[in-house]
């Protein structure tokens, strides 16, 4: 178990205290301890919980496993219910946090079997995150000897979890202060979801692709001509990308500050729009030589989109600042991938006869789409 190292040291506290008091004297062996170590990121406290299964069974309202013990015979869903009604943190005013239980992992291949349940706790808004109360009560309200170890998990590769307290009946209840992290620490979860909120973001990548499509060609008598050479096309893709970059930017530190926040489907119907003007700019030139206006005006409206990932963290200060630039540096990290993919097909592409065509049923493609996704969302805008 994850605590294996500290475990000896715990039940020691936990007899000096009185612990086991009575009940240690009726029994040969103490019975196996629950862990939960608690890790903090950039706007939550992530728990790990481990149950003993035989212990478990003792607390649990309703059958547990099956009769051969191979099996559950609850669902993942009323065990997560059951977690989040015996771990409650609140804030230092009484607030209750919100707790959600993200995975169930049963473990009854081994001896002893565990339940181990990975949980996340986000603090209310303006509440602390690093100083909370902790009731933990998953066993130990029907198992008088049963103990429950708990302890935090320092930043950094390697660290150790360092022990805090060991709960046990009749005392379920922690005092946690001062275990927030430095500002940096998250820096690379908030990267990796600026990376993943891109990558899953069809109507970002789909805006930029289009508005790339004509980047290779000159404008000939107002309308897309022949390929305009390799320098032509660097230059083009730094415009576009640098300016949906500063556009998305502004909005996306603002948005995350709470100074720009607007609704969430006039955003969404906002950026679909920006796709349908894109794929018409790729049929026909419409704002020759201005494709970066087009790129920046658009991407403040897709930088309100980002920042709705970060506004419902509640971060403030110096972390809310690391988290807007790690985020944002995930994105950017996507789209320069993007644009190195895409930049030598557009140059393979542009010296032939057939990418007029290519490029005009890409742009309807592109236009229909958003068309779709702007009567859904006007939709929802509607009802």
């Amino acid at each position: 178990m994850v605590f294996s190292r500290i475990a000896g040291a715990a039940c020691r506290v936990a007899l000096a205290c009185g612990l086991c008091g009575g009940m240690a004297a009726a029994q040969a062996h103490p019975s196996p301890s629950s862990e939960v170590l608690l890790s903090v990121g950039a706007a939550t406290v992530t728990a790990e919980v481990t149950l003993p299964v035989d212990e478990l069974k003792l607390a649990y309202p309703e059958q547990l496993v099956d009769d051969t013990g191979h099996w559950a015979a609850t669902s993942d869903a009323r065990l997560a219910a059951y977690l989040v009604a015996h771990i409650r943190p609140v804030a230092p005013d009484g607030r209750a946090w919100s707790v959600k239980v993200d995975r169930v992992r049963w473990e009854l291949g081994r001896t002893p079997a565990d339940v181990v349940a990975s949980m996340s706790l986000r603090p209310p808004p303006g509440a602390p995150l690093g100083s909370f109360g902790l009731d933990v009560d998953t066993i130990a309200h029907q198992v008088p000897n049963h103990n429950t170890l708990v302890a935090v998990r320092s930043p950094g590769a390697g660290a150790r979890p360092h022990m805090l307290a060991s709960l046990y009946y009749g005392h379920r209840h922690l005092e946690v202060r001062d275990i927030a992290p430095h500002w940096w620490t998250g820096f690379g979860d908030m990267f990796r979801l600026g990376m993943r909120h891109i990558a899953e973001g069809a109507d970002h990548l789909l805006f930029l692709l289009t508005l790339l499509l004509p980047a290779a060609l000159r404008v000939e008598r107002r309308r897309w001509g022949a390929f305009a050479g390799p320098r032509h096309l660097v230059r083009h893709l730094l415009v576009v990308v640098s300016a949906f970059t500063a556009g998305h930017s502004l909005t996306l530190a603002l948005g995350a500050t709470g100074l720009a926040v607007l609704p969430g489907p006039p955003v969404e119907a906002a950026i679909a729009i920006s796709i349908v003007v894109a794929a018409a700019h790729a049929w026909r030139p419409i704002l020759p030589h201005r494709e970066g206006w087009i790129a920046a005006g658009f991407g403040l409206v897709h930088g309100l989109a980002f920042a709705s990932a970060l506004s419902e963290m509640q971060l403030a200060g110096a972390r809310l600042a690391a988290a807007v630039l790690a985020f944002n540096l995930g994105i950017e990290t996507v789209q320069a991938l993007l644009v190195l993919l895409a930049a030598p097909v557009l140059v393979l592409l542009a010296r032939t006869r057939h990418y007029q065509r290519f490029r005009q049923v890409a742009a309807v493609l592109a236009a229909g789409m958003a068309l779709v996704w702007l009567a859904e969302r006007v939709g929802v805008l509607v009802s």
